[in-house]
């Protein structure tokens, strides 16, 4: 006995054929064959180099860490704001607190007793000392 299809599969068949890929010997339709790519070719940009000059150099920041395997550590650096010499004693462990719900490092800021802005931020216990010097790194 035959089974007899409804117009319902019949069309379901035709529409699942119009979505088949067109292999063309096994090969994948090439990027021309979409509709679509004319409208992406038109959104696409191409870079240009600019004759600009390079952007002005940021501040960087001297640093230099003394006895880190003693209880006490010593650092000297610079001033970020102002590039005044400080020497700072610390010790401890950093600190550990929470940051948009994951474990951070908490920083401690030092301020520098120049300019009074933060000088540099740590990571570590605590502060035992800041002390003005004359910068290691200036000319």
């Amino acid at each position: 006995m035959p089974l007899a299809t409804s117009r319902k599969a019949v069309d379901k068949e035709q529409h699942l054929e119009k979505d088949k890929v067109d292999t063309r010997d096994g090969l994948l339709p090439t990027v021309g064959d979409r509709k679509s790519d004319s409208t992406l070719q038109s959104k696409q940009h191409q870079y240009t180099p600019r004759n600009e000059e390079e952007l002005p150099l940021k501040n960087c920041q001297h640093i230099q860490f003394l006895d880190c395997d003693k209880p006490v550590v010593q650092i000297i650096f610079e001033c970020y704001h102002c590039q005044q010499g400080i020497l700072s004693e610390f010790t401890g462990s950093p600190a550990m607190g929470e940051y948009k719900g994951r474990p951070s490092a908490i920083q401690v800021k030092i301020q520098c007793p120049n300019c009074e802005q933060t000088a540099i931020r740590l990571t570590t216990g605590k502060i035992l000392s800041v002390t003005a010097i004359p910068s290691l790194w200036q000319q």
